[in-house]
Parts: C-alpha cells; structure tokens; sequence
C-alpha cells in the first residue's frame, strides 16, 4: 500500500494531527532532523502524523486490563476452563450418540430440524467459544496489558519502516531526537537503539501458542488491531470521558496499516 492510500480519506484528521506536531517539533529544536529526513525522501505530513502517533497511552497496569491481578486472573481463566469441561459434560460431548446426555441430543437435533440450525444449536459451541475467550484474554493481559507498552511500541515500529522504507536507512540518530518531542528529553540515541533491538527480539520470539488454531489465531490478531486503534482515537479529546460520551472514534481509520 503507497503512501496516498495509507492516508485516503483521512486528509483532514492527518492535517491537524501534522500541524500540531510541526509545532511541538520546532518548540524542540529538532526541526533541522525533520528537515534531514524529508530530504532523504520521506513525505513530511505523513512523517510528522506518524510521529505524532507515538505517544505513551495504553494500559499501564494489568488490573486495567481485566479487572484481577496476574495472580487473580490465572484463577479465574482456570475457573472458566473448568466451567467449559463442565458444560461439555451436560452437553454429553464425545459421548456415542446412543447413550450421550439428553440435552446434548435435543441440542444436536436440533441443528438438523427442517435443515435449519436452531438458535439452541449454539449452546454446544459455548465449551470451544469459552476456550478461546480464554486464550484471548491471557493474550490481552501478556501482550496488551501490564507494563508491556504496546500502543507505543507499534506506533514507534511504523515509524521506523515508515523512515526505512523511504529513505533505505533507519537513522536512528535523527528518528530518536524526533521520538524525545513526543517522550521527553531522556529518549535519545542510545534509548532507541536499546528499544529497536530489544522489540525486534521480541517479534522474532513472537509466536502462537501451539494449540492456537488459524482462527483462534487470526481473532488474536484481530485484538491487537482493534487495541491499536483504541489507543490512539482520543488524540484530540478528553480520553475516557470522550470515549464514554460518544462510544465511537474520532476517525476510523482501520485502512491504515
């Protein structure tokens, strides 16, 4: 995807958000790094939206995230998991049909009657769908929540393709100074070459868990995404309070990465 349809139908929204961060760039004195980067071949809006996109914002503490400590919550996900082998026992599963519960057999008729699957018919799924609630949350609460700043980490991860794949180079030198406009005057070179190598680690060591099947896979990946989009709607608004009042985003702008 170029660079027109990254940012298609969004023109306005990036404008502001540019503006803005143009300003906060020269406030710095780090307008002569933006300068550099643009003459290396790197759009500038586009750079500065980007750069305005990395901020400190997400969950900061587990509890945040679910509601329990990691101690609590590994409770109760063991909790469910038992709840959804109890549910497949009254749901008779892996029962002969000729002797398994009677409600798993008035549920299984049910899918067939008149070739139309029944409502009810869902109720046999629950145990599978329970299981895969679980996995979802651990994977929130590991990779989303906690200290684990994953807004910031992927806004800082485009950024560092975006200027990649522009300029052929990652200068880490400039992009950092650029980065301390947004995180103060303590990110610098060596504080971005740490992160850089330590989240490309992380990506290399990020992998499914082995009983993920390709669609529980996929439904995580979709978490993230929607987690990615959440983090950054309330850019020129009051955060929660917007959020609670109005239940929708500034901008969807699900068509940009």
């Amino acid at each position: 995807m170029d660079d027109k349809e990254r940012f298609k139908g969004s023109d306005k929204f990036v404008d502001i958000v540019a503006d803005a961060i143009e300003t906060k760039v020269r406030e710095n004195g780090a307008t002569d790094k933006l300068d550099k980067l643009v003459q290396e071949g790197c759009p500038k809006r586009e750079l500065l939206y980007l750069l305005g996109m990395c901020e400190n914002r997400g969950v900061g503490k587990s509890f945040a995230m679910t509601g329990f400590d990691p101690k609590e919550l590994r409770t109760e996900l063991r909790r469910i998991r038992q709840a959804a082998k109890t549910i497949e026992r009254i749901n008779g599963a892996g029962a002969p049909r000729d002797w398994g519960t009677e409600l798993g057999k008035v549920l299984d008729f049910a899918g067939y009657k008149s070739g139309k699957p029944s409502v009810i018919t869902e109720f046999l799924r629950l145990p599978a769908m329970l299981n895969e609630y679980v996995s979802l949350v651990d994977h929130a609460a590991k990779y989303l929540g906690g200290k684990s700043d994953f807004y910031l980490n992927v806004a800082k991860a485009v950024l560092v393709r975006f200027v990649w794949q522009h300029t052929g180079q990652y200068h880490h030198g400039k992009v950092a100074t650029l980065l301390s406009v947004m995180l103060g005057p303590r990110y610098g070179q060596t504080e971005h070459i740490v992160w850089f190598r330590s989240y490309q680690q992380r990506l290399q060591d990020y992998r499914p868990d082995r009983e993920d099947s390709p669609a529980l896979r996929a439904k995580k990946t979709l978490l993230e995404c929607a987690a990615a989009l959440f983090y950054r709607m309330d850019i020129h608004h009051p955060g929660d309070k917007f959020i609670k009042e109005s239940r929708k985003t500034v901008l969807r702008t699900s068509e940009l990465y």
